[in-house]
């Protein structure tokens, strides 16, 4: 009787981890990234060894009951997957990619995770754009480095990406875009008559309606042969 008691308790531990999981998966959308997951690892591996954590503190809760709380392990969880090191987002939105480019370290800045960049009238940019960009790092490398036009390395204001469908958007000021500069991305919204962003980046649009995260240029430094001085041209 006593070793079926043990049983059922385990099973309700089962359960309990099965809901939980459910209910992070439900309220911090951690397959948000399924496909990406799946191909890096990293993040799968992250929820699935913290899954594996909470089975483990489960069944020696049926052994030892004052070990630890259901509630403590569910909170311990959810804890270890919203820290920074497990967040599912912390691979495809780094806060702050500084790709280089000629010499220079181009800095930018995470404003928002679901926003587009806005000048300060509230107006968006204009963008081209590319797809297949693994991660936020990679949009600002492409940007920098994948437009090998130079007038549009100087514009560029800072970029748009969405994790879900892979979409980079490297955003200029209105104009900078044309049908010859234009061959270095993959789509463009040059051509239509809607009024574009001027300056730099100093509001938000359509916050938390998009997938797509804002990115700000904020500046760029001159690397030294010994990287110990530089200069800082900061963006207006």
């Amino acid at each position: 009787r006593r070793r079926m008691k043990h049983e059922t308790s385990f099973f309700i531990s089962i359960i309990r981890t099965v809901v939980v999981i459910k209910k992070i998966k439900r309220e911090h959308n951690i397959f948000r990234h399924l496909p990406r997951a799946l191909k890096q690892h990293n993040t799968m591996k992250a929820f699935l060894t913290a899954a594996v954590l909470l089975t483990s503190v489960s069944a020696q809760m049926v052994f030892d009951p004052e070990l630890v709380s259901p509630v403590a392990a569910a909170a311990a969880m959810e804890a270890e997957l919203l820290d920074g090191r497990s967040d599912p987002n912390a691979d495809c939105f780094p806060e702050r990619p500084r790709p280089v480019r000629n010499g220079q370290r181009n800095r930018f800045n995470l404003e928002s995770l679901s926003a587009f960049c806005a000048d300060a009238n509230g107006v968006t940019y204009e963008w081209g754009s590319q797809n297949r960009i693994n991660n936020a790092d990679e949009c600002a490398e492409f940007c920098v480095n994948g437009v090998p036009n130079d007038s549009l390395y100087d514009a560029l204001r800072g970029f748009e990406y969405n994790c879900g469908s892979t979409a980079c958007r490297c955003l200029y000021d209105q104009g900078s875009i044309n049908s010859a500069n234009s061959r270095s991305f993959r789509d463009s919204n040059y051509n239509n008559r809607s009024t574009k962003g001027r300056g730099s980046i100093k509001r938000l649009s359509g916050k938390r309606t998009t997938s797509f995260a804002c990115y700000k240029r904020v500046g760029s430094e001159l690397l030294e042969e010994d990287d110990v001085t530089s200069s800082l041209r900061g963006r207006n």
